[in-house]
């Protein structure tokens, strides 16, 4: 088998290749580039949201971090107040129960003195009961 080379072989392959270099200039070339801009613009932008997510997910942990912090103060605060509050209300309760003391003393006192009196007036009463009860018992007075 012998290959025949003639004109149309040449001619063929410079039709085929000809279009083929026009178009590698044309469409093919910028094709490729505008391509492998997209191509690097698309890892460009992937790379930054993977840099973003990164600083929101440490300012995330950082905003975290203060929230305990205000979490652990604001409890350190509330109990300070808390035991402000407790201690004025048992000095409150302290004195009130003084006066409630106090008051009972006077209280007492005073229905001892009541009480004196009403032994007092029952005593009187008891004899003259007894004088009625006698004078009627023995038929005259005493």
């Amino acid at each position: 088998m012998s290959l025949d080379l003639n004109v149309t072989y040449v001619l063929v392959l410079a039709l085929f290749l000809v279009p083929l270099v026009f178009l590698n200039a044309l469409v093919f070339g910028p094709f490729m580039k505008l391509f492998e801009e997209r191509h690097e613009r698309l890892e460009g932008a992937v790379e930054r949201a993977e840099a973003m997510l990164e600083r929101a997910e440490e300012q995330a942990r950082t905003f975290a971090d203060r929230i305990k912090v205000a979490t652990a103060k604001g409890l350190e605060a509330r109990n300070e107040i808390r035991a402000q509050a407790q201690s004025k209300m048992n000095a409150r309760l302290e004195a009130e129960k003084a006066k409630l003391h106090e008051k009972l003393g006077v209280a007492m006192k005073d229905l001892e003195g009541k009480r004196a009196e009403a032994m007092a007036d029952i005593d009187k009463r008891a004899q003259q009961i007894a004088e009625v009860t006698a004078a009627k018992l023995l038929g005259r007075s005493l």
